[in-house]
This record gives structure tokens, sequence and C-alpha cells, in this order.
């Protein structure tokens, strides 16, 4: 791992939980967009006068794939629901599995200090989070540019279509070029491990 190189899918995932700097929500829960940058950090959000867009992103390194939710800042998902989600079996959408390392930065770990205990559990390594590692920022940018579509219109249209940004995000070309995201995901992919509902519910 001190090459930061990913052998295969699911070999290293990728998490990241920030708040958009364009986006939030009005008191009625309807999507709302500013040019000018919101700065607030996750430990923060929740003191905000405004309710902002906060995205969880799950990323193979190997093949770029992701999964996607969001939600507000007024109302943070259970990191390890995400988590359980983005690993399982879906009906529209192959990537599922947990992987064998996952990264984790800081400023999450912070506002979550129990996610590493309990996804150890499950097996999986955490490797040292470095700036040049960690691609977060960019995979938001990209999923920001769905967002547009959900403009003037209530936070439960969006999050409904997460899966589907996700899918299509995941659907554009991979770095190799010669096919999508996804298809070198399945293409690279060998046995699955899905978490069990009891990981859930371990205290």
């Amino acid at each position: 791992m001190q090459s930061y190189r990913s052998e295969h899918p699911n070999h290293v995932h990728q998490l990241s939980v920030c708040v958009s700097k364009h986006y939030w929500f009005t008191n009625d829960n309807i999507l709302r967009y500013q040019q000018k940058k919101l700065e607030v950090p996750l430990a923060k959000c929740g003191e905000s006068k405004k309710n902002h867009l906060v995205h969880y992103v799950l990323r193979d390194h190997c093949s770029g794939v992701i999964y996607a939710e969001v939600c507000s800042s007024r109302d943070l998902n259970n990191l390890d629901g995400f988590l359980f989600r983005a690993w399982s079996r879906k009906e529209e959408y192959t990537f599922c599995g947990i992987p064998e390392h996952l990264t984790i930065p800081k400023t999450i770990e912070s506002v979550f200090p129990e996610i590493k205990g309990r996804v150890s559990l499950l097996g999986v390594i955490f490797p040292k989070v470095t700036s040049g590692f960690q691609s977060g920022i960019r995979d938001i940018k990209s999923l920001e540019s769905f967002m547009s579509f959900y403009l003037d219109k209530p936070f439960c249209e969006l999050q409904e279509s997460m899966q589907k940004i996700s899918r299509c995000f995941s659907s554009e070309k991979s770095r190799t070029g010669n096919e999508s995201k996804i298809q070198l995901w399945e293409n690279g992919i060998n046995t699955v491990n899905i978490p069990s509902e009891s990981w859930l519910e371990i205290a």
C-alpha cells in the first residue's frame, strides 16, 4: 500500500463525507444553489444557520466506481448504514462488496469516532490517508454537475435518485478509456463479500 495502488476492484475503497460548497436546503427542504462558496467544515455543519447538502461517497480506487448518498446537515446519515448499503447487493447497480482496505480521513473519523472499530469487525484494514490518495473532492465536483437537475425540487427527489446518479457517474469512461468504470469493476472482480444485517446490530 505504500505505492498507493490498488491491485483489483474492492482492494481499496475511499470514503468521503463532506459539506457541499454551493448547495443547501430551505426550511421546506427545497434544494438551492449559491455561487459564493459555503465554507463549512463537516464537524461544524450542524451549528450553521443554513441547512447544507452533505455528500457521502464511497469510491473503488481501482475502477473509479462510486456509491453516493446525500443528506442534510441537520440530519446526518448514520455512517454504518451508508457503508452497509454501499457494500450490499443492489437490484439495479452491480457495485457491492466489502473491501480489503478502506481509507477514512481524520475529518470523518472525528465526527464518527466509532466507525473504524465497527468496520474493523469485518476484517477491513485502514491505510494512512494522504492528500494525493484521497480523491473525494473531484468526485464530488463531478457529482454536483447532476445536482442542477434537482434545483428548486424537494430533497426527497434528489435522495431517491442518488443510486441512478451513482450509476450514471460510474458508466463514464474509465482511466483506461477502453471500457466504462463499472465495466472495469465487473471484469476485474472475483469473490464478493457482503456484510450481514447482524453487523448493523452490533453495539
